[in-house]
């Protein structure tokens, strides 16, 4: 399982503290949901690309010590499964609709596709978060309009937040 925390520093910082960054200690299981204090369970390193800077960064992992499932702890600007972070995703998606491009083109069109696959998810949470205004009928000025509202609402609190009404993670299938 995945858990991701909000962090208030830039990615470079994240990558040059390495395994002394603050982690979250979580209070209640995100598997079984028992209120137990979970324990460190060690760290993975994944890529994380920004623009053409590359880093390995630690992901820190822990134990339930109830039902002994292991959960990950994610920082807010990454996307599960995703190597490129949230805001060079989120870019590149707003390339991808409004410009035409050359350069990284089939990178920048399989974010377009996830992200149509996922417009009616976007477009619920924030119904559900009280928008009431009109969205464009035309598709690619839905997808617009959406991610311009995404970028206000901040990425990573959009992506922290929007969790439970997507089947999967966001950008995910």
């Amino acid at each position: 399982m995945i858990v991701q925390y909000e962090v208030d520093q830039s990615l470079e910082q994240y990558a040059e503290l390495g395994k002394k960054n603050n982690f979250p200690e979580l209070q209640r299981c995100p598997s079984c949901r028992g209120v137990v204090r979970l324990k460190r369970h060690g760290f993975y390193w994944r890529n994380a690309i920004e623009g053409e800077q590359e880093y390995r960064i630690p992901i820190c992992r822990i134990k339930c010590p109830s039902c002994e499932k292991t959960t990950s702890l994610l920082p807010s600007f990454l996307i599960p499964y995703f190597q490129h972070t949230l805001g060079h995703v989120v870019v590149d998606i707003h390339k991808g609709l409004t410009e035409s491009v050359d350069q990284y083109r089939q990178r920048i069109q399989f974010y377009r596709r996830r992200y149509f696959q996922q417009l009616k998810q976007v477009e619920m949470f924030f119904r559900a978060e009280g928008f009431r205004g009109r969205l464009p009928g035309e598709p690619k000025e839905k997808a617009i309009k959406l991610l311009e509202m995404i970028r206000a609402f901040g990425e990573a609190t959009f992506v922290r937040r929007s969790t439970g009404h997507f089947t999967t993670n966001f950008m995910a299938l």
